[in-house]
Order: structure tokens, then sequence, then C-alpha cells
């Protein structure tokens, strides 16, 4: 991983403070020179002063990412700008726009070469088979019972966290489910259990025409995406998958789509991300892509909206 996505890894309130770091360095490059020194002392002093300033300036933009560093420039301009004047900032700033599909409006893939799919509740209608399977390993553990609601709303995260996140419970313990859950699904995983969404083919045939070029970044195995790909004949369409063991860092880390765009040589504005969960988008705008939520799977449109989705399908 290079400098700068290890950078961008780090969270975005060690970034604000990287960056506000870099006011007094630039204040005391300039003061100093009031102090009844030499010359030469003085010229040295701003050098170190001003070079650390810049560090912790850029420092922080690299942490933030772009995305971070609008979303704090939006801050502090939203501060200095009078109440009267609400309205006009809230109209300049980007909102989320909505479409019945990838091609009710050119703006969407205007400039898109490549477009990266979330596959469950994304392409693949696999929520039954999903929650079926997370209900059984926790039955067969005998942990906690959980709503149906409650495994849906997991999915999107690797396969761990699904049940760490709604069940208090050590990393071994994780480590467990998640076998018993991959042992499980293989048995549950009959042909039809899994199907594609309706308008899923029609929306791959219209992208291939267009020549844009399509991958899949999932968060299961690459083991178990392959299959499903496969089994659902959508491999004439996807050339490229990005598994969740392909990856140091899983969703919502941008770690599967910097390793697409690498792949395919693609620059990240010339990207789409498309997926069902408020971690698809965040895995898009960590990697500084476009993305659009789509609300027929897993996700909410209000988490869509929250996650800076720009586009939402609905």
């Amino acid at each position: 991983m290079s400098i700068p996505q290890r950078l961008q890894n780090l969270s975005f309130r060690t970034g604000v403070v990287v960056l506000l770091l870099c006011v007094p360095f630039y204040v005391l490059s300039f003061t100093q020179l009031l102090l009844p020194i030499s010359i030469s002392a003085k010229g040295i002093l701003w050098a170190v002063l001003f070079g650390l300033a810049k560090a912790f300036q850029y420092g922080g933009i690299a942490i933030l990412g772009a995305e971070g560093y609008r979303r704090v420039r939006g801050w502090f301009w939203k501060k200095r700008t009078a109440p009267g004047a609400a309205a006009s900032v809230t109209a300049r700033q980007p909102r989320v726009r909505y479409c019945p599909d990838l091609f009710a409006d050119p703006a969407i893939l205007e400039g898109i070469r490549l477009v990266t799919f979330d596959f469950d509740g994304t392409l693949g209608d696999s929520r039954q088979l999903i929650t079926d399977t997370m209900l059984a390993t926790i039955e067969r553990l005998g942990l906690p019972r959980r709503s149906r609601e409650a495994c849906a709303r997991t999915i999107g995260l690797p396969l761990k966290q699904c049940f760490s996140s709604i069940i208090p419970m050590t990393d071994s313990q994780a480590e467990r489910c998640a076998a018993t859950y991959r042992e499980l699904f293989d048995e549950k995983n009959v042909p039809g259990a899994v199907t594609v969404f309706p308008g899923v083919c029609k929306t791959l045939e219209h992208l291939a025409e267009r020549g844009i070029t399509m991958s899949i970044a999932s968060s299961r195995r690459r083991e178990s995406l392959v299959g499903l790909v496969r089994d659902l004949q959508l491999s004439p369409f996807i050339t490229f998958l990005v598994g969740a063991d392909d990856v140091e860092h899983q969703k919502p880390a941008a770690d599967p789509v910097a390793l697409t765009l690498r792949h395919f040589s693609v620059r990240p504005d010339e990207a789409l991300v498309v997926g069902d969960t408020e971690y698809d988008i965040l895995m898009g705008r960590n990697a500084g892509v476009h993305t659009c939520g789509v609300t027929y799977g897993n996700g909410s449109r209000e988490s869509l909206e929250a996650a800076g989705a720009e586009w939402i399908v609905c």
C-alpha cells in the first residue's frame, strides 16, 4: 500500500487535527521576525517553522483526501457566512441526485470508463440466503438470538464483523462464527438460492454496449464470489473480481477500489462505484471515485444519503 493510501486510512478527525496544526506554525514563522536576534537566525527559524507548517498542511490534506478536505473547507465557509446567507451556502453545496436507473441522466456516466459493483444486494438477491445462514449459525453456536432484520443490516460488512457487530464476542468467537457460517452457507447455497435482481442483466448489457468496463468489489471470499458470478452467468460482463481475501483492508476502506483502479489503469474520476449499503458508498468515497446507491437491496435511502452518495437509484 502506498503512503498516500496509508494516510487516507487514518480517521477524519486525525486529518483535521494535523491540518489545523499548520496554523500556529505559520503564525510563528512570521512573528519570530520581531525577535531581537540576528537576521541569519531569523532566516533559519523562518525556514524551519514555515517548513513545519507546510508539512502539517499537506499531511492533513493527505489524510483527509480530496473529499475530506472539501468537508473541512465547507465547514469553515459555513462558519464565516452570515445567518442570512445560509440558504445560498446550502444551494452551492452538492446534493444527492435521484434517478430510476443508471441511464436516466447522461451525467451519471459522463466520463466513466469503469463501473465497480457490489454483489450482495446490488447484483445478486442473496438476502434470504445470507440471513438464513446467519440465523442458523447463531443457533448452532448457542449465541443470543437476533432478528432477521438485525442480521440483514450487517450485509456488506466483512463476515466476522457481521456477527461481532450485533453480538458482543471475542475475536476468536467471531472467527468461529465465520467458519460455521461458511460451512452452513455451502449447504444452503443450492441452485436458485441466489438470483439476479430484475433489470440487472439489461443494465450490464447497456454498459457493455457503451464500452464501459465492469468489475465487482465484494465482502465475500473470492471462491464464493467466483462461483456465484459463474452460476448467475455474469462472467461475460464482469472482467475483474475483488473478494474479501484479496485485500488487506475491506469495505469501507478504499483498498478494493484502489486495487481495481490499478488493475485497469483508470483514474478515480473515471470510475463509479454502485452499491446498496453505506459501506459501498464510503468505500467509493474513500477511493475518490464517483458513487451511486441503489435502494432495492439491503440498505436504505437515508443511509445512502448519509454516506454521501452522489446518485441514488430509487
